[in-house]
């Protein structure tokens, strides 16, 4: 069975190489950028939607008019990603919210970037249905006595639903709730046809048929709420909300994104904000068919656990546990939800089954609520829509015979590890001995299969064994290191370990260059820091980390009952650790560094100047020489401690905060188990 890969691109980068190395780590970074244009598209967020090819029209809104347009984090930058699904699923959506919230502006603004036209009708009581849908008019262009008495004008929805080659249009529907019933009847006819790629019979035009598409028209629908202040509005029945995609917007503009604006508005305030990679969807190139479907791994468990979910949703909502406070009604439709989970999995699937899920019900269910808490009640359910995977057995042991080896550990075939990846990456008893003269005598077991050393070496990673005691049993501390090896190397000629070993005492933690040690046992070591971890900050690497474990090391294998156990917790505990990376950055970096999935899979920094050591003592190469790897240990003022840079002179290091980023700091990945 053939599982659909996921549409992510592998970016290398370097610094200061070559021009196609620096315009990689150019992209690398880039992907964190929360608009992207190109000459032929805009991603908003992640979600790409093509311009369209003809963009002179008096309908097109000019980009200078939103030349002040702030792209808050809170407000403007999710709505536009919203606005952008919708789009590209070609799904009428409904906005409420309250005023000056930028609902019209924002849709103003998408149009003048991507060249679509805007047909706007204000549908307040003033308005009838042939405003909407066209009506005779006295004929103004009547030169001879044959020309027509009267001719046909289109409304703001007809012209917005005829089909011009190379445009695209967008009908925008202002004061929804204020419009008569009659109105919402007839455009319940359009919102119809366009669902099924039909005809529009204009009965205002003798019949009139219209072909549409809703590859070429979206519709978004803008309404207050009802009531609170807003006169005239009535709430929406629910045939008619069912046929829209229901987004729930704040009543008032938030304190901190009405401060930022300002103050970006004077230019007084800091010329970005912290995007994460959770507030990003990654639209596919090119949408999965419904046969791919089934082959998706997961896909039977997660669709049972979908329907608990949808059962449980409405039920909070009919029992008012949630949206009790929301004036306009809504349920969650049996038919419609579905259906729209279904087409977003086809457009939104990135390779984990469970994050595209959890996002379509975020965007089809979390969005129609308005306040945190509840869309925390909500969350909870949300996650538990998962496939869970059968574990390994998390105790690996050696094996007897060598027809077993390709199915569990290899023990102490170590042999088999040097076949697999090479005798410059086997670096066990006999090269540790080398090294630092330390003659092990209890070799503890391989506890990797044959085709985790496959997959090793396609991650070009070295396959090591640290110890913890000198040969005269006493600790490896990184101290003890530089002292054995500076002299060793010096009388080779090989340079020194730490580059001025006296900054190394003053500036790191004594704690660290003293009683830091490398954890005991083999380790699958990463020779270069993961190439789409540059550019990131230390949440987002882990995020790089966990997706490299489900794309390439488990990869249709077990995960192993630890690396599961600490993924989970990393989605548990993420949202907290987002919100402390910008409130109290040592916080965060303690949170991260005490993480199951950091410790299972970064370096110390001990330990990453004991593979760097051992490698290049036994290799004469060095590895890291222009690149960073940012560790598992925190200075004594809660920064994470990266190391790399060497060269000749020594190893560098230095620390920061979590929410920091740079295009030649990224993590090698190192696995215990």
């Amino acid at each position: 069975m053939n599982s659909p890969e996921r549409q992510f691109n592998a970016l290398t980068s370097d610094q200061d190489k070559s021009s196609n190395e620096i315009k990689k780590t150019t992209e690398t970074v880039d992907e964190l950028r929360p608009i992207i244009e190109t000459e032929t598209s805009i991603s908003y967020l992640g979600v790409k939607l093509e311009k369209a090819k003809v963009r002179d029209s008096q309908f097109v809104p000019k980009t200078e008019q939103y030349e002040d347009f702030i792209n808050d984090k809170e407000v403007a930058l999710p709505l536009q990603r919203d606005i952008a699904v919708a789009f590209l699923n070609g799904e009428p959506l409904l906005i409420e919210g309250g005023t000056s919230l930028g609902k019209t502006t924002t849709i103003r603004k998408m149009a003048a970037e991507l060249g679509y036209e805007v047909h706007y009708a204000n549908l307040n009581g003033a308005t009838d249905v042939e405003d909407l849908m066209g009506r005779y008019i006295p004929n103004p262009y009547k030169n001879k006595p044959e020309d027509p008495e009267y001719i046909f004008a289109d409304g703001k929805v007809t012209s917005g639903l005829r089909q011009e080659e190379g445009k695209i249009k967008i009908i925008i529907l202002d004061e929804f709730n204020s419009a008569a019933p009659n109105i919402l009847i007839r455009l319940h006819e359009v919102l119809d046809a366009l669902e099924r790629g039909g005809d529009v019979i204009l009965s205002e035009d003798a019949s009139e048929s219209i072909s549409v598409n809703k590859e070429k028209t979206k519709i978004v629908a803008l309404m207050n709420p009802v009531g609170k202040g807003y006169l005239g509005r009535e709430p929406l029945d629910p045939a008619q909300l069912r046929r829209w995609v229901y987004k729930k917007m704040p009543p008032e503009l938030p304190v901190s994104t009405f401060s930022y604006s300002t103050d970006a508005l004077f230019k007084a305030g800091p010329e970005s904000q912290h995007i994460t990679t959770d507030m990003f969807l990654k639209s596919r190139e090119d949408a999965l068919t419904l046969e791919q479907l089934p082959e998706i791994p997961g896909m039977r468990e997660v669709l049972e656990k979908y329907k608990e979910f949808h059962k449980a949703a409405k039920e909070l909502v009919k029992s008012r546990k949630i949206a009790q406070d929301q004036s306009q009604p809504f349920t969650y439709d049996d038919r419609m939800e579905p259906r729209r989970v279904r087409d977003f999995v086809l457009r939104f699937y990135n390779g984990d089954i469970n994050e595209t899920f959890q996002q379509a019900l975020r965007y089809y269910y979390a969005n129609k609520l308005e306040s945190d808490v509840d869309r925390k009640k909500l969350e909870e359910l949300i996650r538990l829509v998962e496939y869970k995977p059968k574990v390994a057995d998390s105790k690996r042991r050696g094996i007897e015979g060598e027809e077993k080896i390709a199915e569990g550990p290899i023990g102490q075939h170590i042999e088999v590890a040097i076949e697999k990846l090479g005798k410059e990456n086997v670096l066990g008893p006999k090269e540790i001995e080398q090294v630092f003269g330390v003659k092990i005598e209890d070799v503890p077991d391989i506890p990797f299969s044959v085709e985790e050393l496959e997959r090793a070496k396609n991650l070009n990673q070295m396959l090591i064994l640290r110890v913890d005691k000198t040969a005269e049993g006493e600790p490896m501390s990184i101290k003890a290191m530089s002292d054995m090896l500076d002299k060793k190397w010096q009388d080779e000629g090989k340079g020194r370990l730490l580059f001025s070993p006296e900054c190394w005492r003053n500036l790191l933690c004594k704690d660290l260059l003293t009683q830091e040690l490398p954890r005991t046992g083999w380790a699958l070591v990463s020779k270069d820091v993961l190439p789409e971890s540059l550019g990131r900050n230390y949440l987002e690497q882990t995020e790089v980390i966990i997706k490299t474990l489900k794309e390439e090391v488990f990869k249709d294998l077990d995960i192993p009952e630890e690396y599961a156990e600490a993924i989970t917790e990393f989605k548990d505990k993420k949202a907290e650790i987002v919100k402390l990376m910008d409130e109290d950055p040592p916080e965060a970096a303690q949170e991260l560094s005490q993480l199951k999935i950091t410790q299972l899979t970064r370096q110390t920094s001990a330990e990453a100047i004991y593979d760097l050591a051992v490698y290049y003592d036994i290799n004469n190469k060095r590895l890291l020489t222009d690149k960073l790897t940012w560790s598992v240990s925190l200075d004594p003022y809660g920064h994470l401690v990266y190391l790399g840079g060497f060269n000749s002179e020594g190893l560098s290091y230095d620390d920061w905060y979590p929410n920091g980023l740079a295009g030649h700091i990224g993590v090698c990945l190192s696995r215990r188990l």
